[in-house]
């Protein structure tokens, strides 16, 4: 493994830590499946290198915040009945978070909560903005990353076009 590869793998990592950390800070840890998701994805071609950061989904809806005109229920009752994955998400929530017993008990939780969504958004305290953070937390190591990374990818391609001179 090239020192540039180790540098991508190193950044990568600091990413993926950080990112959980502010995950943790935001409170966004109920099952650990957000925080678990995180990982990291590096691809390097002939003329670029990117680190992608992938986690589930709806990590994005509380990194940016859902506005109430996109929030998929209708609180104007009569309710329609059938299933929704918004509501069966916020009754898992008040399951496992706030420790409602019986299914009608979440279900009321459950309806509770997205009528509160469906005025102020998701999350009910705004957006954790925590892909922002993570980026701001570690801004120094990724302007150190790029450096070193652009001055090992410089120096062979100075090397390679000295050589094909030579030649």
């Amino acid at each position: 493994m090239g020192d540039s590869a180790l540098i991508l793998q190193r950044l990568a990592a600091l990413l993926v830590r950080t990112m959980r950390a502010q995950i943790e800070l935001a409170g966004h840890v109920m099952t650990g499946s957000l925080r678990d998701s995180i990982e990291s994805k590096i691809e390097v071609t002939a003329s670029t290198a990117t680190i992608s950061i992938l986690l589930n989904d709806y990590g994005l809806a509380l990194d940016g915040g859902v506005p109430p005109d996109r929030i998929p229920f209708d609180f104007i009752p009569p309710y329609r009945g059938g299933k929704s994955d918004y509501i069966e998400g916020l009754k898992r929530f008040a399951e496992l978070k706030l420790g409602a017993n019986d299914e009608k008990e979440a279900l009321s939780i459950a309806f509770a909560i997205a009528n509160k969504h469906k005025r102020v958004g998701l999350p009910v305290g705004g957006p954790s903005e925590f892909i922002q953070k993570t980026i701001d937390a570690t801004e120094l190591e990724i302007t150190k990353a790029v450096e070193e990374y652009s001055e090992i990818v410089f120096g062979v391609m100075i090397d390679n076009f000295i050589q094909t001179i030579a030649a």
